[in-house]
């Protein structure tokens, strides 16, 4: 598969600086992977999306990579605009999707699925069902990595679920291929990605 062409789109508190960040993906399918804070962020991704020649109707799927408001604030108000595309979600983290917007989750996920020449790498922790998405030497992690201060961090530990299960899954990823990674929260790095978790890793020391 060729190199995956991935856009971020930074979602703004108050319009002034960036809280979180989704990701439109051209690729097998036009995909929009989270979808930002709140109804605005609607606006946000369908600007996004007008500027790279496309309408909010061209998008097939919606992947939501764990259940947390700053990632699916979106959903509810796309939908209504734009009912026809799919939305997707881990198999242990769709109800809470479901629960929290009212979107109903078409596709549940499984670790190691290829999903719009993705594959779902599931990772624990920072919450049940979190994943990332690898594809092309491009890790799409989700909140399982943040970014920051030139280097990867792990989830936020005041809004994770199950610390030690999230440093596992960030240790996990160290047997995957990838350059380049796209973090939820933070920069994430262009290229010498996975030497940035191996560092990373190295600061966490031993499980």
């Amino acid at each position: 598969m060729a190199e995956a062409r991935i856009y971020t789109i930074e979602h703004r508190m108050a319009g002034l600086f960036p809280v979180v960040n989704s990701y439109i993906a051209e690729g097998q399918d036009l995909m929009l992977i989270d979808t930002g804070l709140n109804d605005g962020s609607a606006n946000t991704i369908t600007k996004k999306l007008e500027s790279l020649e496309h309408r909010l109707s061209d998008i097939d799927l919606c992947i939501i990579t764990h259940a947390h408001r700053d990632h699916l604030g979106g959903l509810k108000a796309l939908k209504e605009r734009c009912p026809p595309f799919l939305v997707a979600a881990h198999d242990s983290e769709a109800d809470e999707v479901e629960k929290a917007t009212g979107v109903e989750v078409d596709l549940r996920l499984i670790d190691g699925q290829n999903i719009g020449g993705f594959t779902v790498v599931y990772l624990p922790g920072h919450t049940l069902g979190s994943i990332a998405l690898l594809g092309a030497g491009t890790l799409i992690a989700g909140d399982a990595l943040n970014g920051g201060d030139g280097a990867l961090k792990g989830p936020n530990p005041m809004f994770t679920k199950d610390r030690d299960a999230a440093a596992a899954s960030v240790r996990s990823l160290a047997d995957l291929d990838f350059d380049r990674v796209l973090v939820g929260h933070g920069s994430g790095f262009e290229t010498g990605g996975k030497e940035a978790l191996l560092r990373l890793i190295e600061r966490m020391g031993e499980p």
